[in-house]
């Protein structure tokens, strides 16, 4: 999938807004670019700034926008910024296959070797990782979407380690799962599966692995309903902790853009931490069908305002609790949450999908009025 010149202005162009939404301000340009600069409310001013271009048909500038969206998305958390960073990585160089690289770090790695059940429990639950973020993200427990997903897996290639060490590469082709449709539907495409994978994977790193908050905290319970189910997760938790290393080091390669995320030190408490929050969502993450709810618009964002993949954001009072509703809307359906939000009226929405304390994603709305 290559990106075109309308598509990648229209990614500068979202990026911008949601810049412009969040208080950033513009300050200076240099070199056919726009430096942004955050608000006083972030606690990070000094040298901090984004960069987006000026002119979005000049070579190289895909990568630019990946690394915005990555960088925006480390500061808003995957909630707020995941469908960017997933649209940013389908659009970046795609000359070279995308590459998930995990380099192992223990006693037995710095001798050259590495016990065959570690490498084993690697690829087995990588290889079910993959399948099931490709079937998260297609959205549906068809047999098709299936089909599809294991496709792709079996696609995928894994590289020789590298010389001297144990750095494992799995190759994943560039492949559409699913074509875009009539009905809103935008295509699929491997990489955006493989930018979700990671993102899972630094989520953990970071926000599990790396903190000690509690596990209801909002910013938590947001970001990990957008990233995952509890199949992905228990795929993923077996990913860091069956190999039984020290340490794994994750980087995702797309096009000449690299992200990086490490567990740390694998610890028996973090370890722990890392198998209780699984257990958290495993309890808490719930399939909820025939949703009915009426709440405030909190938040509105689109892609593409005339396309019909927009976000919503809607507060209610869900069974006494105050809670967070999230799904996407078509072009018509957005242009009348705008309405009701500039008029500060209650929008209702039904429809399934996944609760997950004091989060709701709805992944299939059924009915929205104003």
């Amino acid at each position: 999938m290559k990106a075109t010149p309308e598509d990648l202005s229209q990614l500068a162009t979202q990026l911008r807004g949601f810049l412009n939404d969040a208080g950033w301000s513009q300050r200076r340009q240099a070199k056919g670019l726009a430096f942004y600069y955050p608000p006083e409310t972030l606690g990070i001013q000094g040298r901090y700034s984004v960069a987006l271009p000026e002119d979005t048909s000049k070579p190289g500038i895909e990568n630019l926008l990946h690394g915005a969206a990555n960088s925006l998305a480390e500061i808003y958390g995957y909630g707020r910024l995941g469908d960017l960073l997933n649209r940013a990585a389908s659009l970046s160089d795609l000359s070279w296959p995308t590459r998930i690289v995990s380099r192992f770090i223990d006693r037995m790695t710095l001798k050259g070797a590495i016990p065959l059940s570690s490498l084993a429990s690697y690829i087995a639950n990588m290889e079910d990782g993959l399948y099931r973020s490709a079937k998260f993200k297609l959205g549906t427990e068809t047999k098709e979407a299936k089909l599809i997903a294991q496709r792709f897996v079996k696609d995928c290639l894994f590289l020789q380690t590298e010389q001297g060490s144990f750095v494992t590469n799995v190759e994943v082709p560039h492949a559409v799962l699913s074509q875009g449709d009539l009905f809103g539907r935008e295509p699929l495409v491997s990489t955006e599966v493989c930018s979700s994978l990671f993102s899972a994977l630094q989520f953990l790193n970071e926000k599990i692995l790396g903190d000690d908050g509690p596990f209801e905290s909002p910013e938590i319970l947001n970001d990990a309903i957008s990233l995952f189910d509890v199949e992905l997760l228990e795929s993923l938790t077996k990913v860091v902790i069956a190999p039984e290393m020290e340490t794994i080091e994750f980087s995702l390669q797309v096009g000449s853009q690299v992200r990086t995320s490490s567990t740390g030190w694998l610890s028996e408490e973090k370890q722990s931490r890392l198998k209780n929050f699984l257990h958290f969502i495993q309890d808490h993450l719930r399939n909820e069908n025939d949703l009915d709810i009426s709440g405030m618009i909190v938040e509105l964002r689109s892609r593409n305002p005339e396309g019909n993949r927009n976000y919503i954001r809607v507060v209610s009072n869900f069974h006494g609790d105050r809670t967070f509703i999230s799904t996407t809307l078509s072009n018509e359906q957005y242009q009348r949450a705008l309405d009701a939000h500039k008029n500060n009226r209650e929008v209702h929405l039904s429809g399934n999908g996944t609760r997950l304390k004091t989060q709701i994603r709805l992944t299939q709305l059924t009915k929205f009025t104003t």
